[in-house]
């Protein structure tokens, strides 16, 4: 596997309008990968604004009658009662003012997560989406690419049985071989035991890490590792 494999998912749903990479891509982080048709979002968005301005307007209007409720107040016209009804009025105007506020920012933050972006500088090795394909976010996110880090380092996700993992510590040297190269020998070094047991009919093993070297970039994500590891 790689040491660092991102999974980009989708924030919004909608269709996909717009896919700039392919398998094997070079992507750089940041940079704007797939788009969601933004036409809901825009409309949401423009809505939004147009709420906010609406109760800004009531907010001037509230405001004012504010003001004059309290000249009138003072001079004893009106009762301290309505006085109190135009001052909780204005500030239930200025508290739909922030709601309406609230609603700019999530409708504005929804239209930016049309433009599905890269975390990290990498390679795309996995692309589950296509043009016109509709993305449907619920409580899942839905899986759209994955973005290995750096395919020139490595790592061995290797079962131990449990019978053997007393003598693996980490810093020790590892012979390994995959299928693809049958006759050549390729080296790594244990980093972590991990705690964590899996058990498959009975057999208990744990998660050896090993790091490994993939300058020449022989070693694919997936292939399966026959390890040796010299204690």
């Amino acid at each position: 596997n790689p040491v660092v494999n991102v999974t980009v998912g989708s924030q919004v749903s909608g269709i996909i309008n717009k896919l700039n990479v392919d398998f094997n891509s070079i992507v750089k982080s940041n940079e704007i990968i797939a788009e969601i048709d933004p036409s809901t979002y825009s409309a949401a968005l423009a809505q939004a604004q147009a709420d906010l301005a609406n109760a800004k307007a009531n907010l001037e209007l509230q405001q004012a009658e504010a003001v004059r409720s309290a000249e009138l107040f003072s001079n004893k016209l009106i009762s301290s009662s309505d006085y109190d009804t135009a001052i909780a009025t204005l500030h239930e105007a200025q508290a739909t003012v922030q709601i309406k506020q609230a609603s700019v920012a999530n409708a504005t933050a929804n239209l930016g997560y049309c433009k599905i972006r890269s975390p990290v500088d990498g390679i795309v090795i996995s692309r589950a989406i296509d043009l016109g394909q509709t993305v449907a976010s619920s409580f899942n996110t839905p899986t759209l690419f994955q973005i290995a880090n750096d395919l020139t380092r490595m790592q061995i996700d290797s079962s131990v049985a449990e019978a053997d993992v007393g003598g693996v510590k980490d810093g020790q040297d590892v012979e390994f071989n995959v299928d693809a190269y049958p006759y050549r020998n390729f080296h790594g070094v244990v980093t972590q035991v991990r705690n964590a047991p899996t058990t498959v009919n009975n057999v208990v093993t744990y998660d050896c890490v090993i790091a490994v070297t993939n300058a020449d970039l022989k070693l694919k994500p997936g292939m399966t590792a026959n390890v040796s590891i010299i204690i």
